[in-house]
């Protein structure tokens, strides 16, 4: 039953609005709105008609049952039939309801509700046609009373009110269907007018809005694309002073002084990796920084393992960083993954290094352990005099951080663990 009725209201729809879109404004509404009329008026008026015809033939009025019959079959017409176009649809709309309307007044006189069908027709006109068809409806409805009170003077029609003044009170009375007739002439065209005044600028200022979007979208592009170059331009300069640093404690023969540039360059190295995943990524506020991590402690260990064999535990789940902790963080992973090379593996041509990294809602917890033979004293002080050790206290405090650094319980090796709050 669904099915039926869903496709009578898309065959209505197709008859009544055809091609026309929200872009045509008010015409738009007015097919609209008379589709829905169709849409309901047919069924309903089916069912209000054809039992009223049957009653009327049982009672002897035959023509009236006629006359059912002829608005059942009309309506049915101008519902259904496609090839009728939709002005002329709703002309002969406006005529049916005429018909009815001039049918009630002249057969059942004051016991009919004729006036109302006039000033229906004139509504009706007004909602689903332009302002002229309301005026035209004007001068036919004063047609059709003044037709009436000439009946009534002549003795055709039947008027019992008002025996004395007959034609009088027919005047008097559809004077007032009129007058209402002429007030809604009056009227919702100026409701209309503004309703297209209110479609006009709401697409005028859609017009506008995408006009502006494109050139947002295509300044936003712009930037992006220059803000990409910076951070590529910025890798590359860092990966010129890291080759530089690099080559230097190449030539040093100092070897503690070899190693502090060999340090530097680690460093700079770090930096250099956040921007070339900047550079490579579609955000250029956050970076994924589960794999910059992993990438880092990759590039660390390839350059500073000689020889040694050292394995990577990961435990770790993608975590997004914004440029000014993604920086930070890397530079605390650098020093400390730096620390468990230089020092934790001394003795052993094998080892590991563990890395958990968990996000809870706001907080991050990031831990690194290796399983060398830890600290000679349990921890290391967060006041050594150390530069590694001063940058990891100085960087955690720009985080916002609480970390610790001290050897493993139970085990051996550095425990390293930092947890500090993600900013947006």
């Amino acid at each position: 039953m669904a099915t039926i009725w869903d496709t009578y209201k898309t065959k209505v729809k197709n008859n009544v609005i055809g091609n026309s879109s929200k872009a045509d404004g008010i015409e738009f509404f007015r097919h609209s709105l008379f589709a829905n009329i169709l849409i309901y008026l047919f069924p309903f008026g089916l069912v209000t008609l054809i039992p009223s015809a049957i009653v009327v033939y049982l009672i002897g009025i035959q023509a009236l049952a006629i006359s059912y019959a002829f608005f059942s079959l009309a309506i049915s017409f101008i519902t259904l039939y496609s090839r009728l176009s939709i002005n002329v649809r709703k002309f002969l709309f406006l005529g049916l309801i005429y018909a009815v309307s001039c049918i009630l007044i002249f057969h059942m006189g004051h016991h009919g509700a004729g006036l109302t069908y006039l000033f229906g027709v004139t509504v009706f006109s007004l909602l689903i046609l332009p302002t002229y068809a309301g005026v035209i409806t004007i001068f036919i409805n004063i047609f059709i009373c003044l037709l009436q009170a000439y009946f009534i003077y002549s003795g055709v029609a039947d008027y019992p009110l008002r025996e004395n003044f007959q034609v009088a009170s027919w005047l008097s009375i559809s004077a007032s269907s009129i007058l209402l007739s002429t007030v809604a002439v009056i009227f919702m065209p100026m409701l209309f007018s503004g309703l297209q005044d209110t479609i006009e600028t709401q697409d005028q200022l859609k017009k506008n809005l995408l006009a502006h979007k494109d050139e947002i979208e295509s300044s936003l592009n712009e930037k992006e694309t220059l803000l990409a170059e910076i951070h590529h331009r910025v890798k590359n300069n860092l990966a010129v002073i890291s080759g530089m640093l690099q080559l230097q404690s190449f030539k040093e023969t100092d070897n503690e002084f070899q190693k502090k540039l060999m340090d530097s360059t680690l460093r700079i190295k770090s930096m250099a990796n956040i921007h070339e995943q900047l550079y490579q990524s579609q955000s250029f506020s956050k970076m994924d920084f589960e794999t910059g991590l992993k990438n880092l402690i990759h590039t660390i260990i390839e350059t500073m393992s000689d020889g040694k064999s050292v394995q990577t535990e990961f435990d770790t789940q993608p975590v997004k960083l914004n440029i000014n902790q993604a920086v930070p963080c890397s530079l605390i992973v650098n020093e400390v993954v730096t620390n468990s090379l230089k020092h934790a593996f001394t003795k052993h041509k094998e080892g590991c290094i563990s890395v958990y990294l968990k996000q809870n809602e706001s907080d991050l917890e990031l831990r690194i352990t290796d399983n060398g033979p830890g600290f000679k004293n349990g921890s290391q002080s967060k006041k050594s005099s150390s530069l590694g050790l001063e940058l990891i206290h100085t960087l955690a405090h720009q985080l916002g951080a609480d970390y610790e650094y001290r050897s493993r319980e139970n085990e051996n090796g550095a425990y390293f663990n930092i947890e500090f709050s993600v900013t947006k």
